[in-house]
C-alpha cells in the first residue's frame, strides 16, 4: 500500500480531525485512522470509514437535540428488544432501527416519537404540558398560558441563589405570585400547589427530571441543584425582569430560606387544600 500523495509506503496508526459534511452541514469529529508516516495523508478501511461515518451522525444529532445511535441502542436494550422487536413497537421499518443505530439521522418527528415511546420522564412531561397548555388563562395559572422557556430560564437564573429545590420552589412561587400581584399577570404560567413543605409548581419532580434530561440542570448533591446553561433573559420583557431580579435580591441573603418560612404563612398556602391549584387571587395578600 503505497500513500497517494507521497508514495511513502509505511502508515502509522493516527488519530485525526475530520470535518465531513451531513444534511448540508460541516461537523467536526476525531477518529483513529491509518496514515502515512511521511506526509500524515490519511487513508482508511471499510470499518475506519464506518466509524467516521457513525461519530460524524452523532455529532450533527448532538448539534440539533436529537437522539445519538447509542441512546437510541440503550432505549432499546432497556426494553429488553431485538431490532425487529424495537421496529414493531416504534411502528417502523426494521431497517430504519439499523440505520439509526448506525450512521443515520432520524427526522425530528421521529425521534419525537421515540422519546415519548421510550423515556418515561419525557413522556411524563409532555403529557404535564398537554395537560397545563389545555387550560385557557384564568386564577390558576396566573391569566398566562404555561410557558416552558419562560419556566426554565426562571429556574436557571434563581438557581443561583436557591440551589436547593426546597428553597428554589418557594423562590418560584414568590416570582409568580408578586408579578400576578403588580401586574395581573403570572410570570410563566405555572399552576402552583400546597405540600408537605410549602407551595410548589404542580408536578415539580417531573419538570426537574426533564430539565436534568435535557441536560439544562444537574444534580450536584442530595439536595441541590446546578444551571448547566446560562438564563436567556432576552426572552422576558422589561417587567418581568424586574419580578426575577427582586426576588433574586430577595433569595441571595441566605438562599431562599427566609422565602420558604415565609411560604408557609401565606394565606395562598394555608387557605388551599393539600395538592389542590393555588388561587392566584391570593397574591394580593402576599407577604413581601
Amino acid at each position: 500500500m503505497k500513500c497517494l500523495e507521497c508514495g511513502n509506503e509505511n502508515f502509522v496508526t493516527k488519530k485525526m480531525r475530520f470535518t465531513p459534511e451531513i444534511k448540508g452541514e460541516v461537523v467536526e469529529v476525531l477518529a483513529e485512522c491509518s496514515a502515512c508516516s511521511q506526509c500524515s495523508s490519511p487513508r482508511m478501511n471499510d470499518e475506519q470509514m464506518n466509524v467516521i461515518r457513525k461519530a460524524a451522525a452523532d455529532a450533527y444529532k448532538k448539534q440539533h437535540n436529537l437522539l445519538t445511535s447509542s441512546q437510541i441502542t440503550k432505549f432499546r436494550e432497556l426494553l429488553g428488544m431485538s431490532q425487529t422487536a424495537f421496529a414493531a413497537y416504534l411502528n417502523v421499518g426494521e431497517a430504519s432501527i439499523k440505520r439509526w443505530e448506525t450512521y443515520y439521522v432520524q427526522d425530528d418527528g421521529q425521534d419525537e416519537h421515540m422519546r415519548l415511546k421510550c423515556d418515561q420522564a419525557y413522556a411524563e412531561f409532555n403529557a404535564l404540558q398537554v395537560h397545563w397548555k389545555s387550560h385557557a388563562p384564568d386564577f390558576f395559572n396566573g391569566n398566562r398560558r404555561f410557558s416552558l422557556e419562560l419556566l426554565k430560564n426562571t429556574i436557571l437564573y434563581l438557581l443561583a441563589v436557591a440551589a436547593s429545590p426546597l428553597y428554589l420552589n418557594k423562590v418560584l412561587f414568590y416570582a409568580d405570585f408578586l408579578h400576578f400581584k403588580k401586574y395581573a399577570k403570572s410570570l410563566t404560567g405555572s399552576r402552583f400547589v400546597p405540600l408537605e413543605y410549602g407551595p410548589c409548581p404542580d408536578r415539580f419532580q417531573t419538570i426537574f427530571s426533564y430539565l436534568e434530561e435535557k441536560e439544562c440542570i444537574k444534580k450536584t448533591g442530595k439536595h441541590t441543584l446546578e444551571a448547566l446553561e446560562k438564563p436567556r433573559m432576552d426572552l422576558f420583557d422589561d417587567q418581568e425582569k424586574e419580578t426575577i431580579k427582586t426576588i433574586f435580591e430577595l433569595a441571595k441573603k441566605d438562599g431562599g430560606k427566609h422565602l420558604y418560612e415565609l411560604a408557609h404563612k401565606e394565606i395562598a398556602f394555608t387557605n388551599t387544600a393539600f395538592a389542590e391549584p393555588i388561587n392566584y387571587d391570593h397574591a394580593r395578600h402576599l407577604l413581601i
